[in-house]
């Protein structure tokens, strides 16, 4: 399904509101697709970005919270980027996300071959809020993955 922004830009201003985050805590997740590549934007640095969908919530979220945050978006409509840098001394977190999806970390496979097999596995992720840089908004982000 591609995006009509006609459609998108013709809603009324009255009617556009700012997203709100999903609750903190616990939310079972799956990789969605393969993962993109790319490097920051300020240094260059290259990096590897997970999108996770989210399956279902923890039962440490308050159900009339997460209505809320979720207005008309079903839950599993949401999605949450995971992002690693790729630089020698940051590559264990990639390697604690790959073990923490089911893969065996402790094979030869490289890294690359195991990042193949991400699509579709499953983990459970820990959201936390962090306010933006401007203190203005606030905005949900992962905070910790571990095995399903």
């Amino acid at each position: 399904m591609s995006t009509n922004f006609a459609d998108i830009l013709n809603k009324p201003s009255n009617e556009v509101e700012k997203p709100k985050p999903l609750p903190a805590g616990t939310y079972t997740a799956v990789v969605k697709g393969q993962p993109r590549f790319d490097k920051s934007q300020k240094k260059q640095t290259p990096f590897v970005e997970f999108t996770l969908g989210i399956l279902a919530a923890g039962e440490d979220i308050d159900p009339d919270e997460l209505k809320e945050s979720l207005g008309e978006t079903a839950l599993g409509d949401k999605t949450m980027k995971n992002t690693f840098y790729l630089t020698d001394t940051s590559l264990w977190r990639l390697k604690d996300f790959l073990q923490a999806l089911g893969l065996d970390v402790d094979t030869d496979a490289s890294l690359a071959q195991l990042i193949e097999e991400t699509p579709g596995c499953q983990c459970t992720i820990t959201i936390g809020h962090r306010a933006s840089e401007d203190g203005r908004s606030m905005f949900a982000e992962i905070k910790n993955v571990s095995a399903a």
